[in-house]
């Protein structure tokens, strides 16, 4: 015990060094860095995705599934220059109910069919898919975790419990729906990163606030399911003006691909 209290106070004190040097606005980036490795990132992540696909309809449809995996592997491209070595990859979900898209620690990512049928053409859901993976490059679901667990975090990693056993807390406290509201200095980099990943990628920026406006004209028209969307993106004035400067600063000649993509999802209308 004497070695896991030392182990835990040496932790405690790089906290306390990391947010004194860095400010209040680091706080979540430094409790991440110091209480979750890399390694339990990913493990987490992967325990999670078991329980979201063991809890939702993973479609059926392998030539969508495909096809959404194809539309994102330009984005993937970028975002492994800035964080390379991890797993991004995407699943589509199957309940046309839900409009929505998020991230999982570590790199596996969700979408669902209801998105899926709202958006109008590549460029729209690249613009989604891009701000997840944002998410993930910048670590923002293991900096929420290390925020919302603390020190009962490290004190697990420390003592070895399993990944299995530390998911299953964060599951149950949390959920893969209350991860996904970041906060808005985190909302801001995401949305960095996705204008960034989307331009390079070829696809046409103004794809994001488009998808936005559909979502505004619709308002409640989908009840809980907008609410949740809005809840894990929300698209504030500030927010669209932010990634409108980014875009107006960037070359973006990008394609939209309307037509091809209104053919692969026409089953879902």
């Amino acid at each position: 015990m004497n070695r896991v209290h030392s182990l835990l106070c040496s932790g405690l004190i790089c906290l306390v060094t990391l947010v004194g040097n860095n400010g209040c606005a680091s706080v979540r980036q430094a409790l991440g860095q110091q209480l979750v490795s890399v390694e339990t990132e990913v493990e987490l992540g992967q325990k999670m995705a078991l329980q979201i696909e063991a809890e939702n309809t993973v479609m059926r449809d392998a030539q969508l599934q495909r096809y959404v995996r194809h539309l994102m592997q330009p984005l993937i491209d970028q975002a492994w220059g800035d964080r390379p070595g991890i797993d991004y990859r995407i699943t589509v979900l199957d309940d046309p109910t839900q409009v929505n898209a998020f991230a999982l620690p570590g790199g596996p990512m969700y979408v669902y069919t209801g998105l899926l049928a709202l958006a109008e053409d590549e460029a729209e859901l690249a613009g989604v898919l891009a701000h997840e993976l944002g998410h993930v490059v910048a670590r923002h679901s293991a900096n929420r975790l290390g925020t919302q667990f603390g020190v009962q975090l490290l004190m697990g990693v420390t003592l070895g419990e399993a990944p299995e056993e530390l998911a299953q807390m964060v599951a149950d406290a949390a959920g893969a729906g209350a991860m996904a509201r970041f906060s808005r200095d985190d909302e801001r980099q995401a949305d960095g990163y996705g204008v960034k990943y989307t331009i390079a990628a070829g696809y046409d920026p103004a794809g994001l606030m488009s998808l936005f406006e559909k979502i505004g004209r619709l308002g409640g028209g989908k009840g809980d399911s907008l609410e949740r969307f809005m809840a894990s993106h929300p698209a504030t004035d500030e927010r669209i003006t932010r990634i409108q400067k980014q875009i107006s600063r960037e070359p973006s000649a990008g394609v939209r691909n309307g037509p091809r993509y209104q053919e692969m999802t026409a089953g879902l209308h």
